[in-house]
């Protein structure tokens, strides 16, 4: 079976799903894209790996051969770095809520359906124990 090649843009936040594709037989994390230095630091001495690249600019991120990108930043940044990186070719999962307004909303809609790239939002808090 052919492995998914993930990018990961959110290097503390998008820890776990680093942590999940090291371990998965179907998906590897080719690169992983953070403006915060030391935290690409961390996971490249932590990570080991020499198949994974590293990014401090999103726009070059987006541009790795890769199939999907885990949007694991800012809440704020989702709708925008969804659309530049579905209009450059890839999947996207979106850790935390993608719009902050209506025109984001509709713009993320209609980049969906212009690419046909899949879009998935993950919200994770059901999986906690609060919202019970």
């Amino acid at each position: 079976m052919k492995k998914i090649r993930i990018g990961v843009m959110g290097a503390y936040r998008g820890t776990s799903m680093i942590n999940y594709c090291e371990s998965a037989d179907n998906a590897q994390v080719v690169a992983i894209c953070d403006k915060w230095v030391e935290g690409l630091e961390r996971q490249k001495a932590a990570l080991n790996d020499a198949d994974i690249s590293y990014y401090t600019d999103f726009d070059d991120f987006i541009l790795h051969d890769m199939d999907a990108v885990v949007l694991a930043n800012y809440a704020t940044e989702h709708a925008p770095f969804a659309i530049k990186a579905m209009k450059a070719g890839k999947h996207v999962f979106s850790e935390v809520l993608p719009v902050q307004t209506m025109k984001e909303a509709v713009e993320l809609i209609e980049t969906v359906e212009e690419t046909g790239k899949i879009y998935a939002y993950g919200e994770n808090y059901c999986y906690m124990p609060a919202p019970y």
